[in-house]
């Protein structure tokens, strides 16, 4: 009997012990989230957590770092920002939007977008880097872009004209070399078109249409045929601008990562397809799994108005010259979906 009372008498000891420690340990957890807690909004609490991801946000956004106290200034603009949008949303449940239909489907909506770009996000950062090798390789490979660099300025004419109207505007443009001799003949004709002069460096242009500008001289013209205009691109002037090896490293180990990206992307959405029992039903039963929908082709306007755009006289027409050029290149490589930057030209770099 005494043996038993001394066992309880330990028992309820040690309970309470173990008793005081979980209530320590709950009041130590109680006062680390009242620590993360920075603001309440009625009922609502706003953490730490939601101000730093914002500002992690602000830092991806390309913007400039920021030190302590403009940082600090910045999390109070967060916090405040955070704080309306809590009673906002406090109101809107209030009124019961959250039951919306709509809400609802564009709440759904923006949870699939956010899952699948997590997803993608995390099988692109399989993606490689190139060897040195390769960036070598590239350099020498493409000396418009690195060692024959050139920065040009452009005089540019989307004509908006039939097919059977081009080679009649490409003689022309040829016989008349001068560009606003060009702009004057095509405005006697009524041949809808749009003027456009920019500077361009050798990385922002299609690589196609760079390899054609590449060996021209400066007041020199050449013309580009889309299915939806006929371009005419003056070289008003150019200057060179080489970029050493070292410089262009960094510049096209960026290229090869985003054509490992797109390649990496490409696999996965095939092998995704290929796996998935997919049906098209109702209006879209005539789509097939795998087969992408043919782009609709929207004809422009030819309503034309007289602009003056860098001393060109013009009638208005759809695209600029450049925008042009680089549908044509996205339109002849379409099917090389990998190329699909280089098309674009290494503006994306």
């Amino acid at each position: 009997m005494i043996f038993t009372n001394k066992w309880l008498l330990s028992l309820v000891i040690i309970s309470a012990f173990t008793l005081a420690s979980c209530g320590k340990k709950d009041q130590a957890e109680s006062a680390k989230a009242d620590t993360q807690v920075v603001a309440k909004v009625n009922n609502d609490e706003i953490s730490i957590h939601q101000i730093n991801f914002q500002l992690g946000r602000l830092a991806q956004s390309g913007q400039k770092p920021l030190n302590e106290a403009q940082s600090k200034e910045a999390a109070k603009q967060i916090l405040t920002r955070l704080v309306d949008q809590q009673l906002l949303k406090q109101q809107a449940i209030e009124a019961k939007l959250d039951r919306d239909p709509r809400i609802l489907q564009v709440i759904e909506t923006s949870k699939s977008e956010i899952l699948a770009q997590a997803y993608l996000e995390q099988l692109l950062s399989k993606a490689t880097k190139p060897t040195t090798a390769q960036i070598d390789t590239f350099y020498k490979e493409n000396p418009a872009l690195f060692v024959n660099r050139r920065v040009f300025r452009l005089q540019e004419l989307a004509v908006n004209v039939p097919k059977d109207k081009y080679a009649e505007v490409e003689e022309n443009a040829k016989k008349l070399k001068n560009i606003n001799e060009v702009a004057a003949w095509l405005k006697t004709q009524n041949y809808p078109f749009n003027a456009n002069s920019n500077v361009r460096a050798a990385e922002q242009l299609p690589l196609d249409f760079l390899k054609q500008i590449q060996p021209l001289k400066d007041g020199e013209i050449v013309i580009v045929q889309t299915n939806q205009s006929i371009n005419i691109v003056h070289i008003a002037a150019s200057q060179s601008m080489p970029i050493a090896r070292d410089k262009a490293t960094p510049i096209i180990e960026q290229y090869f990562l985003n054509q490992s990206k797109s390649a990496l992307a490409k696999k996965e959405m095939a092998t995704l397809t290929e796996k998935a029992k997919i049906e098209f039903v109702g209006a879209f039963a005539d789509m097939k799994k795998g087969q992408p929908a043919a782009p609709v082709a929207i004809k422009k306007s030819d309503t034309q108005s007289s602009t003056e755009s860098n001393g060109v006289v013009t009638n208005e027409a759809p695209k600029s010259t450049q925008q042009v050029a680089k549908t044509a290149e996205a339109d002849k490589s379409k099917s090389t979906s990998t190329q699909s930057n280089m098309d674009k030209g290494l503006a994306g770099f």
